[in-house]
C-alpha cells in the first residue's frame, strides 16, 4: 500500500476511499497520485500469488523508465529477504540490466545487482 499524498495517507496504513471487497469508493475522482500508480505485481504475470503485496509484504512499481522499486513493509522490514523475493529481484536486475532495482524500507535503501545487494549510505 502505497501512500497518497493528497489524502495524507501514509504507506502502509489502509486507505479511507477503499471498501472492503468492492475496491475505491471515489475511483472516478480518486487523486492524481493513484492515477499515476501501476502495481509492479499487477502488470507482470510472471509474479505468482506468493508475491502479491499483501501476502509478501512488498510492492513493487516503477516510478521511473530507469528504476524499479520494492517497497517493504515498515511493520515487516525484512519482508525483502524473504527468498521468494530476493528471487524475484534478483531476477528483475538480470533481465532489467538497463534499470536500477533498490529496495526501500522506510528511509533506508538496498541496490539489487544480478548476484550481490548493495546497501546505499546517505
Amino acid at each position: 500500500m502505497m501512500a497518497v499524498p493528497e489524502l495524507y495517507k501514509p504507506a502502509w496504513v489502509g486507505c479511507p476511499n477503499c471498501a472492503a471487497g468492492i475496491g475505491c469508493k471515489v475511483y472516478p475522482d480518486r487523486p492524481q497520485s493513484c492515477r499515476d500508480f501501476v502495481c509492479g505485481w499487477l502488470m507482470a504475470p510472471y509474479m505468482g500469488p506468493d508475491l502479491k503485496p499483501d501476502k509478501c509484504h512488498v510492492v513493487f512499481f516503477q516510478p521511473d523508465p530507469h528504476t524499479i522499486i520494492a517497497n517493504c513493509d515498515p511493520d515487516r522490514p525484512d519482508a525483502w529477504r524473504a527468498p521468494n523475493v530476493i528471487d524475484i529481484l534478483h531476477q528483475l536486475a538480470r533481465t532489467f540490466a538497463d534499470r536500477i532495482v533498490l529496495v526501500r524500507v522506510e528511509n533506508r535503501f538496498w541496490r539489487i545487482m544480478e548476484d550481490t545487494i548493495l546497501p546505499i549510505t546517505s
